[in-house]
């Protein structure tokens, strides 16, 4: 029998992630660093194991293979509208209205819920999916993989499809993300690429945060002064996790060499005006750059060993199971440095 359930998680970032509510009577869910890219993720496995009484270990395939099914589709679509009403670098507190046919019965939650007001003052910040394959079929994932790093308490998140040349007032806007794509940043044949160079051109005008990843990175630079290009030095994309090269600084710790999740075959040829590289790659030198408002990287923050999997398990490419293959062989070495890039990243776009 299904029933509304207001779902209530309470959400400790540890060092190994445990996400906990020991102080209600809520679920306690685990997050796995080989797993779950973010928040929404775990929470979405937590509710998917609930309905499907999956076993609690599950290995990175059989993942994989769960997050292929509709049902799991469904659920990050349910996850990433959740309302975030606490957000800090320890805890997290979400609301869900979800339709489940399991559940608890808690009396405090009424109470607790009612603690937490809105500020007056609100951030505003815009997503841009630029993802052909994701316009229709993943919109949800897309979304749910960007809010469940970057969207905090007391902030307005906008989404837009660029393809459909749809775009945010740049008045009172504080940043942007402009998401990765299979796409070209150097193909303009395509129509729906110049109004998005026409109005990130207006954003850098105005000073607006600028944040680009993979593909947006490329444009960022592509219309902005520099140049994308095919990476034809290499002989395929280059796939799964890798160590770049950096003087990166993180909590007084000089960090050499940063391990981050990639998938691209295009590259920066030539930066930007008035940036500077802060991250270099043995294929690629302009792997990330920066200005005071501009932050190119061509690693995918949102991604993790789960999502290159997923993306290459799906895909029609006829050099698929190559890739698969050297994902693989890239996670056996390095460690997992998503929160000190998502750390990075949210204090560039949010001035923190």
């Amino acid at each position: 029998m299904e029933f509304n359930k207001q779902v209530t998680l309470i959400i400790k970032s540890e060092n190994h992630f445990i996400y906990q509510s020991e102080a209600l009577d809520l679920y306690s869910i685990k997050y796995s660093p080989n797993f779950d890219p973010n928040d929404f993720f775990a929470i979405a496995r937590f509710l998917m194991q609930q309905q499907q009484k999956c076993q609690e270990d599950l290995t990175l395939e059989l993942y994989v293979d769960l997050l292929l099914k509709q049902e799991f589709k469904d659920l990050l679509g349910i996850v990433n509208q959740g309302v975030i009403l606490k957000a800090t670098a320890q805890e997290k507190v979400i609301f869900l209205n979800y339709n489940v046919n399991f559940g608890f019965k808690s009396e405090i939650i009424p109470d607790i819920l009612k603690q937490y007001k809105p500020k007056d003052i609100k951030q505003r910040f815009a997503l841009l999916i630029t993802e052909p394959l994701y316009y229709k079929e993943y919109v949800n994932i897309m979304e749910a993989m960007h809010f469940g790093i970057y969207k905090e308490e007391n902030e307005d998140w906008e989404v837009y499809l660029v393809i459909e040349n749809k775009f945010p007032d740049l008045q009172g806007l504080d940043g942007i993300i402009i998401t990765g794509s299979s796409s070209a940043a150097y193909d303009l044949s395509e129509e729906w690429k110049e109004p998005l160079f026409q109005f990130l051109r207006e954003a850098d005008k105005m000073k607006i945060k600028l944040f680009g990843i993979c593909f947006g990175h490329q444009v960022l630079a592509h219309c902005l002064g520099g140049e994308a290009q095919k990476m034809n030095h290499v002989d395929r994309m280059q796939v799964g996790r890798t160590a770049l090269s950096t003087q990166f600084k993180w909590k007084d710790q000089l960090i050499n060499n940063l391990n981050v999740y990639q998938i691209h075959g295009d590259y920066v040829a030539q930066l930007p005006k008035n940036t500077e590289v802060i991250m270099s790659a043995r294929h690629c030198e302009n792997y990330a750059f920066q200005s005071d408002h501009i932050l190119g990287v061509q690693f995918h923050p949102e991604f993790n060993a789960l999502m290159l999997l997923h993306i290459f398990r799906n895909s029609s490419d006829p050099l698929r199971d190559v890739y698969i293959k050297d994902c693989q062989e890239s996670f056996k070495d390095g460690y997992d440095h998503q929160q000190i890039i998502w750390e990075f990243t949210i204090n560039f776009l949010k001035n923190k």
